[in-house]
């Protein structure tokens, strides 16, 4: 085991299942690379506040790429639609 028993240390909220009433830990996010948990845990939480707010910063990024991704789909699809005789604002009773 990598960390022991009692020992202090700092992690990220992972998940948060309010029906349940349990949370998901993890020491991972804040490593500055992977596997310095292993090589130097002290530099890990020592660095945690500036690694988790990076992480955050990129999780952010990442669902504002995911979210206009999603919008361009959505508005691609209007466009591919138009001339299929689906207006609901014209008639053919005209």
């Amino acid at each position: 085991a990598v960390l022991q028993p009692g020992l202090q240390i700092k992690c990220m909220i992972i998940d948060h299942d309010k029906l349940n009433g349990r949370i998901a830990l993890a020491t991972k996010t804040l490593e500055y690379e992977p596997g310095a948990i292993l090589k130097d845990p002290a530099a890990v939480f020592a660095k945690a506040e500036e690694t988790a707010e990076k992480y955050l910063a990129k999780m952010e990024e990442e669902k504002q790429a995911r979210e206009a991704a999603a919008r361009d789909i959505v508005l691609g699809l209007g466009d591919s639609l138009d001339g299929l005789g689906l207006d609901d604002d014209k008639s053919d009773d005209d």
